[in-house]
């Protein structure tokens, strides 16, 4: 079986179940996307080429985008829905958009000088920044040349659209980098841009694929995007707050980078009413130090109940969507998964 979860356990003891429980109904169905995946990105015997691809393979994420493509397809097909496994359109849907995410991980790599990814170097940081930008295109080309098989205009249009947004959003946070002045809507805006708007187009492509009423697929659209939402802003707290064995990457990476997220913001914010600036985490002699203060900086402000509000917020809004859908284990999923995201708010921004 896929082995994608085994770590990530549920925050909070008692019945409440982990990813792996939550997409058992599609594990098998992850497999499969997982397998198009290498032999779509392997078929090619250009040495170069082979070996970065190669080299992506063997550190898979958590594959969530894809998990809300085939969940939203299974949910929109009715109760029991009883394929027996997920078609050649869905497949090649669910790799495309994973395609997405790993160009943007990629690219993302490249604009932040980020030297780790999934506890190993980022392509910027082993191959250097030409091939890290030649990479990002490949994966987008791959994507869409799925998307192309599947002979279904409206599939383009739905990821066309949010991989602009997501483009969008990436300038946005250039253009911004380093302003700490900006405000809860500002950093909500490139959120929405460069998370929700992936995940809904997940959602809804995935609805689009088995279902025609279009009541049906604007709810799931709308369920990934605020699921996005309150995923991208959980995160963003990890960055500063969680562990780098399980984070893969540098802890407080999006400071180093300039980068304003939510959390960052409010704690700029509360420092300034202290009359206290941001520490310089770049000084390797007292990066960890000051970190180390920022988190406890965090912890004593208002933000960690404002973010856990804005979490619980949107996670709410995504289940409400999901009273249009008939039962199954299918939309249980998807409900489970915004269960998990607001305990897992709760667990690391509350103390």
């Amino acid at each position: 079986m896929i082995t994608l979860f085994e770590k990530d356990t549920c925050p909070h003891e008692g019945n409440e179940p982990d990813l792996a429980s939550i997409l058992r109904p599609i594990l098998p169905d992850l497999e499969a996307v997982q397998g198009h995946l290498a032999r779509t990105l392997r078929g090619t015997n250009d040495r170069p080429v082979r070996e970065v691809v190669d080299f992506l393979l063997g550190s898979p994420g958590k594959q969530m985008r894809p998990a809300l493509t085939l969940l939203a397809a299974r949910a929109a097909g009715g109760p029991g829905n009883g394929s027996p496994g997920p078609g050649r359109v869905s497949l090649n849907v669910a790799a495309a958009v994973e395609l997405i995410h790993m160009a943007s991980l990629v690219h993302d790599d490249l604009i932040d000088a980020a030297e780790v990814r999934h506890h190993r170097p980022s392509i910027a940081a082993k191959w250097g920044k030409r091939v890290a930008a030649a990479v990002g295109d490949h994966l987008c080309g791959q994507a869409f040349r799925l998307v192309a098989d599947c002979a279904d205009p409206r599939l383009f249009a739905i990821l066309g659209s949010s991989l602009c947004a997501m483009c969008g959003g990436e300038l946005l946070q250039v253009a911004w980098r380093g302003d700490f002045s900006l405000s809860e809507h500002h950093c909500l805006t490139i959120v929405e841009k460069k998370t929700a708007a992936l995940f809904g187009a997940c959602c809804r492509a995935g609805a689009v694929i088995a279902a025609h009423e279009p009541a049906t697929c604007e709810a799931l659209e709308k369920f990934g995007f605020h699921f996005g939402v309150a995923f991208q802003i959980l995160d963003d707290c990890r960055d500063l707050l969680g562990d780098e064995e399980r984070l893969g990457k540098t802890r407080g990476q999006d400071l180093r980078a300039g980068v304003v997220t939510l959390p960052l913001m409010h704690v700029t914010r509360y420092l300034w009413r202290r009359g206290e600036e941001m520490p310089d985490l770049k000084d390797p002699a007292t990066g960890g130090q000051e970190l180390a203060r920022l988190r406890e900086v965090f912890h004593s402000s208002p933000a960690p109940r404002r973010l856990t509000q804005l979490v619980i917020s949107h996670a709410d809004q995504a289940k409400q969507q999901l009273e249009l859908l008939a039962d199954s284990d299918f939309r249980m999923s998807l409900q489970q998964l915004a269960d998990y995201i607001q305990a897992s708010a709760l667990d690391t921004l509350i103390r």
